[in-house]
């Protein structure tokens, strides 16, 4: 199930401009939909939106992120190089390197690693984490270092692990 976009929508545009994967639509001022096809879940659109108009599958409305926002963060002593995060990351801010120096000696025999080249464009979909094939080598954190688990408002305010 995909998030949902209420009636108070004013057809700002944000939305559809920050959706890492293109499932918003809609003309400037006018209601805009999401498309259950193409949504990933992954709350950006809602973090984003100024009139928190935005709800997950459970009817839960998105956060605004006030600050900086969490970031793509690469555990180079878990990355195995398959490229994988690279590959989905839909605003291209995670590349591959060559650079070794920052591994141990006993992780050199892969002949490159995946970075987080341009943090300020990561809009924080989770998409890396969820493609990762070692499952550890790239989390998505906020600065603070502690991993961000939702961008949805429970009935118990935001959850555990999701700080602003």
């Amino acid at each position: 199930m995909a998030y949902t976009i209420a009636d108070k929508c004013t057809g700002c545009t944000v939305c559809a401009k920050k959706c890492p994967v293109g499932a918003i639509s809609g003309s400037s001022k006018e209601l805009h939909v999401i498309d259950c096809t193409l949504c990933t879940n992954c709350g950006v659109c809602g973090s984003y939106c100024p009139v928190d108009c935005i709800y997950d599958e459970i009817g839960r409305q998105t956060f605004k992120i006030k600050g900086d926002r969490p970031v793509a963060v690469v555990e180079a002593e878990f990355c195995t190089g398959c490229k994988r995060c690279v590959t989905v990351c839909p605003v291209g801010c995670l590349e591959m390197t060559e650079d070794m120096s920052a591994v141990s000696n006993d992780m050199k025999a892969h002949n490159r690693l995946a970075y987080n080249a341009r943090p300020k464009d990561c809009v924080s979909c989770k998409m890396c984490e969820t493609v990762c094939a070692s499952k550890y080598a790239i989390k998505v954190r906020w600065p603070n270092g502690e991993a961000c688990e939702s961008l949805s408002i429970g009935p118990q305010g935001i959850k555990a692990g999701v700080g602003v």
